[in-house]
């Protein structure tokens, strides 16, 4: 029994939503593996000031409802060049329908075809958000995030 219990509370603080991790600094280059799903095209992005990356799939049920809330921000706080939905394995083809189906914010939806960014930055599954300011990654939240999560990191990195 008490095995159990160690294994469950281990488990449970594994899976906490919020991670501190050493600061990973970022390669621009890394970058260019992104391609965005409405263009085709290969992104460039500035990550000297903040940016949130927020890993998503088609087939997953907990990245619908966390896009909705993105589609809402983008609405409400002009997030345009702010947050980079990153398809994570998953083919081009089914994140488009994904985005046909459950809409689109005014927000870069961009595709690791190759998983390199996803790989180079650690991610662990989707969902996943990663906080880069200043070409690092200064925060990870693994898991899906609420409106009130997604509204509290956006206060926390705006004025940076």
């Amino acid at each position: 029994m008490k095995v159990r219990f160690v294994l469950l509370l281990f488990l449970i603080i594994s899976c906490s939503v919020d991670t501190e991790d050493s600061k990973i600094e970022i390669d621009q280059s890394i970058f260019n593996n992104l391609i965005t799903l409405e263009t085709n095209e290969s992104l460039t992005i500035d990550t000297s000031s903040y940016v949130i990356i927020n890993y998503w799939a088609s087939w997953c049920l907990e990245c619908i409802e966390e896009h909705q809330y993105l589609i809402e921000l983008s609405k409400t706080r002009g997030l345009t060049d702010k947050v980079i939905l990153v398809s994570f394995q998953d083919s081009i083809e089914n994140s488009i329908n994904f985005l046909n189906e459950y809409g689109r914010g005014d927000i870069i939806y961009a595709i690791d075809t190759e998983s390199k960014l996803a790989i180079y930055s650690g991610v662990f599954g989707v969902p996943e958000t990663h906080i880069i300011l200043n070409n690092k990654i200064v925060k990870k939240y693994i898991g899906p995030l609420s409106l009130s999560d997604l509204e509290e990191i956006i206060n926390s990195y705006s004025n940076e």
